[in-house]
């Protein structure tokens, strides 16, 4: 046959071997080589088919054949060392792939070769010399760019590694391995504002990619913007095969974004995977936990901690069932992650609350049988103090390698401008009215706001016992739209009577209610800030203010490990002044919108909750019924860090804060700087 069909059959192998298809390859490979047996291209490339579908006994002699047919050929020469490769035998590859070079020093290929296998054999100075001298000669080379950057990565250089990867994709914007890289490099950065913007491009630009959507759901939850985040991961597990540990991942960002429901089914699936699991077994105690079925979320906890043994997760839910008393064992272990320098804040942080934790459970137990014991107990509430100190102090670091901290001056013009924008009753008119067309179903809001820790959770719960009520949690919405009106009240403009309008019916229209619970409660924290707003989108919604001893409640927030966008808990002194910008603006909200605000103590419902429940309900338009005296009986997922107190007796917890007080200091006289009795919490005028 003529050299137009050698050549002709040749091509056919190679576009089959390019796409993947080994045994077509193969077949066209033979074809050609029974019209030219001893074409040296024809049989290396039948000798490298064959190592690479795993048949190097056959291929390696076809390959050493193709060697002394075309000695001087370096591509030859090349799929001979490809050949040792897959064979196993990095040392004869390394020898070969040097002959390469030694007949042509610019063979990009196999300088990326060497540098593999240097790295292979643990010679990361080889290695980087041997994929820098390639892009000596091919600068936007993709595989030593992307190997040089994550080599940079692991030695703590990330400024080359960006360097490298901004030169490489200057060549290559849409490369998949470069953005790859990138994004681990602005991960480990934790710049997670540009991870989401170029996780954002490359979905763009690849939507049928799975990894793009995982980064961007890596960077939305990092951002603490969780509904992002679970949609983002919802497209990642669409567009790719899955795993228990894929299900595992997006049940832990449901779980963040309380949809309980979609949590449950994304661990049965998991569970049909591997229902053992590790972190399957994790998230399956957490969500029972949340569901106050507490010994059934222990022996999940118990058995996946016997799988991966420092799954910090886990210990967290066991030191939340368990009120911090783990054994010594559990807190050695603890301490010992704690102490790791080379692992990631996020790793050791809750590891350092949880020794904390059992530091104060040992600090708080009951009063010693004689007074020479004193002594120790002060020492154990010492001891439990320096380690929430430690675990604060971690907490600080990651903060300041991310960009973030407190900023009592913004938040201090933050509450002048809310105060600006809502006068109330101040000024008359100041407001547009706000017209809502009415529901498909009836539904008025219940905001239950206050400090952190304050007794909302106990309120919520008590409300949510009622046939009428519908208990939503701790919803992201209210902060959502203040945000927006915020922003436009920077650009100078503020929201005519259909935008109020749609704000409204939009936070009325999730989420999904029973028939007949037409009563929504919603006990963000943060929506404290949002009394004016609330006020003008909802006329007949009641705002519940739970108010707790003040000295109480920072203590119990400084206790907790909050989510990073909560930068005021990690000092004494900035929850203080925290807590005063809140009293102010609570003070200034009662004022502008009398008799819209309805404040309650902790203390008077806790101590009392047979006769404060009437009272309560009474407060939210809601008639009396017995059920609510019951409330913790009901199986409603409660995910806060109140999940197991609020299914125990109800009790004025109080005492703590005295055992601490001698430590308190720089939180009383925070207080009182910020004009804000530290016994009542009340502001100063």
């Amino acid at each position: 046959m003529s050299s137009t069909a050698f050549r002709e059959t040749l091509d056919r192998a190679l576009a089959a071997h390019r796409a993947g298809r080994l045994e077509d390859a193969l077949a066209a490979y033979r074809a050609a080589q029974s019209l030219r047996p001893d074409d040296p291209e024809a049989v290396s490339l039948t000798g490298l088919a064959l190592a690479q579908s795993g048949r190097t006994a056959e291929g390696l002699p076809l390959l050493e054949r193709a060697a002394e047919l075309a000695p001087a050929d370096p591509g030859v020469r090349f799929n001979l060392g490809e050949g040792w490769v897959y064979a196993g035998a990095p040392d004869r590859a390394l020898e070969v792939f040097r002959q390469v070079l030694e007949l042509k020093p610019g063979f990009v290929a196999a300088w990326s070769r060497i540098g593999d296998l240097e790295a292979q054999r643990g010679d990361d100075a080889g290695a980087a010399h041997a994929w820098s001298e390639a892009l000596e000669v091919a600068p936007a080379a993709v595989h030593p760019t992307a190997r040089l950057a994550e080599l940079a990565l692991r030695y703590g250089d990330s400024d080359k590694a960006i360097s490298l990867l901004e030169a490489g994709l200057s060549q290559h914007p849409t490369h998949d391995r470069l953005l790859g890289v990138l994004c681990e490099v602005l991960a480990a950065r934790r710049e997670w504002g540009r991870l989401g913007t170029t996780a954002r491009a490359w979905a763009d630009a690849r939507p049928e990619l799975p990894d793009p959507w995982k980064q961007l759901s890596r960077a939305a939850f990092e951002l603490g913007r969780t509904a992002d985040a679970v949609e983002g991961y919802s497209n990642y597990l669409m567009r790719g095969r899955h795993d228990a540990t894929d299900l595992a991942a997006y049940a832990s960002l449901c779980l963040h974004a309380l949809d309980f429901e979609a949590a449950e089914a994304a661990l049965v699936a998991a569970e049909e995977l591997d229902a053992q699991h590790p972190e399957v077994l994790a998230r399956r105690a957490l969500l029972h936990m949340y569901r106050g079925r507490f010994d059934a979320a222990a022996d999940a906890a118990t058995r996946s901690l016997e799988r991966q043994p420092d799954n910090i997760a886990v210990y967290t839910v066991l030191s939340r069932l368990r009120q911090g008393r783990l054994d010594d064992a559990q807190v050695e272990r603890l301490r010992a992650i704690a102490a790791r320098t080379d692992a990631p804040f996020d790793y050791r942080i809750p590891a350092a609350f949880a020794v904390a934790h059992a530091a104060d459970a040992r600090a708080i137990a009951d009063a010693p049988a004689a007074d020479e014991r004193m002594d120790e107990r002060m020492e154990d509430v010492a001891a439990a103090f320096a380690a929430y100190t430690h675990a604060h102090d971690l907490a600080l670091a990651r903060d300041a390698a991310e960009g973030r901290r407190y900023d009592r001056e913004g938040q201090a013009r933050r509450t002048r401008r809310l105060q600006e924008l809502f006068p109330g009753v101040l000024a008359p008119g100041a407001h547009t009215e706000v017209s809502l067309p009415p529901p498909p179903v009836p539904r008025r809001p219940v905001f239950i706001v206050g400090m952190p820790r304050s007794g909302t959770t106990l309120v919520e719960a008590v409300l949510g016992a009622h046939p009428r009520v519908h208990a939503c949690g701790e919803r992201g919405a209210m902060p959502r739209i203040l945000g927006t009106h915020l922003a436009l009240a920077d650009e100078g403009r503020a929201p005519d009577a259909a935008r109020l309008a749609q704000w409204a019916a939009a936070y009325l229209a999730e989420p999904a209610a029973p028939e007949g619970r037409d009563v929504l409660t919603d006990k963000q924290p943060l929506n404290f800030s949002a009394g004016g707003l609330i006020a003008q989108l909802f006329p007949d919604a009641v705002i519940l203010h739970l108010r707790r001893d003040p000295l109480e409640t920072l203590l119990s927030i400084w206790r907790q490990e909050f989510a990073k966008s909560w930068a005021f808990t990690h000092r004494l002194e900035d929850l203080g002044h925290y807590y005063g910008e809140y009293a102010r603006l609570m003070a200034h909200w009662e004022r502008a919108f009398p008799g819209r605000i309805v404040t309650l103590r902790y203390e008077d419902i806790a101590s009392d909750l047979g006769a404060a429940a009437p009272r309560l309900l009474e407060a939210c338009g809601l008639g009396w019924d017995p059920q609510v005296l019951d409330y913790a009986s009901l199986e409603r997922p409660i995910a806060t860090f109140s999940t197991v107190d609020a299914r125990g007796p109800v009790s004025v917890r109080r005492g703590r804060a005295a055992r601490y007080i001698a430590l308190l200091g720089p939180l009383v006289d925070a207080l009182r700087a910020a004009g804000v009795d530290p016994a009542t919490g009340e502001p100063g005028a």
